[in-house]
């Protein structure tokens, strides 16, 4: 009995030890079910590392991207999601988390229930407790708490694209991973898109996205079919 006890407890470890890798392909979105039963919804290019099972006193993941969490209830293990930023503890929430290091971008928006938020870029490990309809935002190192003002900011998980709040550059970035195409600035200057808001239908594809923007900004741009290259002027 002793020798089984052991041994399902050293497979348990190893198991605990074996970290899963998901990658959602650009163009895509994916809804799984994480180990402890917890809804994970990953926009497109996002990544997850996970291990195979959770350990008994932990349930750790770490994110790169954005995602939509929906994380099952245990006071005696907590849940925890680690970014290039910060590190997030839970309880039992539901939170969307979006992490880019390449444009140093953090935010997380807090649907229901109670996050704590820990700012691993920050010697001094700045905290924030979050509580329903808060968001954080990462600026200049520090992070910062509001109301969230924009109720579409969970739009992404109905197959729509946000298109306020964003520099040109940053906006093609986001939609390369949306419409899986590659996009070239090839001008000198960055087209200034200026306060436009609203959101796209990415169904409606990435010619009607930049004709939309085209209100708002003087540029051209064509799309080579063959290579999947679209090419800003």
């Amino acid at each position: 009995f002793v020798g089984g006890y052991i041994s399902k407890e050293r497979t348990y470890d190893m198991l605990a030890e074996q970290i899963n890798t998901l990658q959602v392909p650009y163009g895509q979105r994916l809804k799984f079910t994480l180990p402890d039963g917890s809804s994970v919804q990953l926009n497109s290019g996002a990544k997850i590392e996970y291990p195979s099972v959770f350990k008994k006193n932990l349930r750790s993941v770490k994110l790169s991207g954005e995602a939509l969490f929906d994380v099952r209830h245990d006071a005696e293990c907590p849940f925890e999601v680690e970014t290039f930023a910060t590190k997030i503890n839970v309880l039992g929430t539901k939170f969307n988390v979006i992490a880019d290091e390449t444009y140093d971008r953090f935010s997380a928006a807090l649907l229901q229930g109670r996050i704590k938020v820990t700012n691993l870029l920050d010697p001094r490990r700045q905290e924030i407790v979050m509580k329903p309809d808060d968001i954080v935002n990462l600026s200049n190192g520090r992070l910062f708490v509001e109301t969230i003002r924009d109720p579409e900011a969970l739009c992404w998980t109905e197959g729509l694209v946000r298109i306020s709040g964003l520099p040109f550059d940053e906006l093609m970035a986001k939609f390369e991973q949306v419409f899986d195409v590659k996009i070239v600035i090839a001008r000198n200057s960055i087209p200034d898109i200026g306060k436009i808001s609203g959101k796209i239908r990415v169904n409606d594809g990435i010619e009607n996205a930049l004709h939309i923007l085209q209100y708002a900004a003087d540029f051209s741009f064509e799309k080579d079919e063959e290579t999947n290259v679209v090419t800003i002027r």
